[in-house]
């Protein structure tokens, strides 16, 4: 069974093997469905020399997959590009007041603006959970 394509195997083919991944493929239609243009859009927004070129795909959106991967074969100048995608910050306390009031973490984050450092203590106290230890 062959290995399913990423995203990250099109902006790979894209930026710099340039190879076409779509229709070297032995189900090209599969090939192309695979194709998420937000994701691979949104990793070429991290880098200065591909930015404006993901702008005007996102510009362009009801292409074809297979239009928008070979753009941007065509577009970008051969170059190795990998960065690391941003992830959300762990807070335990975010954590807590998400639980404590069923919210999403933009308002969390307000509620901890919000909140002293008593009202923290009570929000993880409702959530320790009793019973004895044996």
């Amino acid at each position: 069974m062959p290995k399913e394509i990423t995203p990250f195997d099109f902006m790979n083919a894209a930026s710099f093997s340039k190879e076409d991944i779509i229709s070297s493929n032995d189900n090209p239609e599969i090939a192309e469905n695979l194709y998420s243009a937000y994701i691979v859009n949104r990793g070429f927004t991290n880098f200065e020399d591909t930015i404006l070129h993901a702008n005007e795909m996102n510009m362009r959106s009801h292409l074809p997959a297979k239009a928008q991967f070979d753009y941007y074969r065509t577009a970008l100048r051969k170059r190795k590009r990998f960065s690391k995608w941003p992830k959300a910050d762990k807070s335990k306390d975010l954590d807590a007041i998400q639980e404590v009031y069923q919210c999403n973490r933009t308002v969390a984050k307000q509620y901890l603006k919000a909140l002293s450092a008593n009202d923290l203590k009570s929000v993880h106290s409702r959530l320790e959970i009793g019973g004895s230890t044996r």
